[in-house]
């Protein structure tokens, strides 16, 4: 690639890593929340605070990071986000009160935010068409590789001490290791020419919203990472959140038993994670999504029944179909909106879409364990599936297949797509 002295390949794999310590950050709670419950004896609401936390901050993040990418470039933005989480994550060793740990949270949440919007605008003006897009879907391989991380550091604890004594604060502060290993990486990567070459412009919100809304494909494409943004992560900020909360309180097995279970439902997102991507350059963007929300309906619907009936060996074999739905579904939605957005506010429109995205899960996550109390699991599960609706409908009636597109790369030192990768027509 002409104008930088790293390949693609490893610009991917600083982007990817960045991703992973994302995720890593996001599930830790929720994977650990056993353990941190029983350390600070805490209740449902404020469980449902301390999970959300992490959110909230990254929807902040989100619009902040977005606005300082454009303004700043994507390395520096980059750089201190990964400089934040090591900062953040090594800090967790030393939490010894639920007020600390729901502040630390909190500002955690702020790179997990403004990361993606980095590392996308990276992704997208660095890749050639055809295969940014494969890149950006690997998003939820990475987070299934974080949960597993976070589970199997866990486990192996568990394994060697007590139950009872395994330190939540471990897990959570190896997150710093990827961090500083992603923030030396970033520094032999020179920042996007298509940023340089633009970087005098101040592009503002309002003209963004214009921008997006005068162009059929923008507008579609935009609308749809939106809707389909909000009902990915409601699933993920519900039903995905609580499968360990919901795996022990199967009764299945012991504590043990119980993490190596949860580990096996999550092992299913490896190949789902794969499969995403290998098969886009035949499937497009559009057909995987629709394919993975109609697997969460069928999911949350099969596993709410079998709660609600009592069958619970059926819950485990509903939630793999889940993970495997909710991460082809997760695949296209930030990826199509930073592929069609425009260089001058790329960094603003993908954080945006994150932000919209993470605003109802922040809410619903705060209260979703106080819903089950007062519904029961099995019934707040069948609620769950509304999200999955909606994303199915976007889907359907408002995207429209962009895999290959290249037209915000006019002007740019960037190759077009790959000689036989983009076998699907973009939208006009």
């Amino acid at each position: 690639m002409a104008g930088t002295s790293v390949s693609p390949r490893y610009i991917s794999a600083v982007s990817l890593l960045a991703i992973f310590v994302d995720e890593w950050n996001y599930f830790s709670v929720p994977m650990l929340s056993a353990f941190i419950e029983r350390g600070f004896h805490l209740g449902s609401l404020a469980m449902g605070l301390v999970t959300s936390a992490v959110i909230g901050g990254a929807a902040v993040g989100s619009l902040a990071g977005g606005y300082l990418t454009d303004a700043l470039g994507r390395k520096r933005v980059f750089l201190l986000n990964m400089v934040l989480f090591a900062a953040t994550g090594i800090s967790t060793l030393f939490v010894r009160n639920f007020a600390s740990l729901l502040a630390l949270r909190a500002i955690t949440g702020f790179p997990v935010g403004a990361d993606l919007a980095s590392g996308y605008a990276f992704l997208m003006e660095t890749i050639r068409p055809g295969r940014r897009e494969v890149t950006g879907t690997m998003n939820t391989l990475m987070a299934s590789f974080a949960i597993l991380s976070v589970n199997t550091i866990a486990l192996l604890m568990m394994l060697t001490w007590p139950a009872s004594a395994m330190d939540w604060r471990v897990p959570m502060a190896l997150s710093a290791l990827p961090a500083l290993a992603g923030a030396i990486m970033v520094l032999r990567v020179p920042e996007t020419g298509q940023w340089r070459e633009r970087m005098e412009e101040r592009v503002t919100f309002r003209a963004m919203f214009r921008s997006i809304f005068s162009d059929q494909t923008r507008r579609r494409a935009s609308v749809f990472s939106w809707i389909s943004g909000a009902a990915s992560t409601l699933e993920v900020g519900t039903f995905a959140f609580f499968i360990p909360v919901i795996v022990s309180g199967l009764g299945i097995t012991g504590p043990i038993g119980s993490r190596e279970v949860t580990i096996a439902i999550y092992s299913f997102g490896v190949p789902a994670g794969i499969a995403g991507p290998l098969l886009l350059p035949r499937l497009g963007l559009r057909k995987v999504s629709t394919v993975g929300y109609a697997s969460t309906i069928v999911s949350l619907v099969g596993a709410g029944l079998s709660l609600v009936l009592r069958q619970y060996l059926l819950v485990p074999l509903f939630a793999l179909l889940f993970v495997w739905g909710n991460h082809w579904n997760s695949q296209p939605t930030l990826t199509s909106q930073s592929m069609v957005a425009d260089t001058g506010y790329r960094g603003k429109a993908t954080g945006f879409s994150n932000f919209i995205s993470l605003l109802p899960t922040f809410v619903t996550v705060s209260l979703f364990q106080g819903f089950v109390h007062s519904v029961g699991l099995g019934l707040a599960t069948l609620a769950v599936s509304l999200a999955p609706a909606a994303g199915l409908l976007s889907s359907v009636l408002v995207f429209r297949e962009i895999y290959g597109y290249s037209r915000d790369l006019v002007g740019s030192r960037l190759p077009g797509p790959e000689e036989g990768a983009a076998r699907l027509e973009p939208a006009d």
